[in-house]
């Protein structure tokens, strides 16, 4: 591949670390807020009256 794009004029690959650590930050924020914010309602909630429900 490098070969290739060498051909092409690109004669340096070069990888955008900055976006990709931005989005792996992102992707963990995201991911802990999906999982807390149930995680936190689930809480609060009575177990009891929660089996009695169904």
């Amino acid at each position: 591949m490098q070969q290739v794009l060498a051909l092409q004029g690109m004669k340096e690959l070069a990888f955008p670390w900055t976006t990709i650590i931005a989005v792996v930050i992102g992707s963990v924020v995201v991911g802990l807020a999906a999982a807390l914010l149930p995680a936190l309602r689930a809480s609060r909630m009575n177990v009891l009256a929660a089996i009695a429900h169904e």
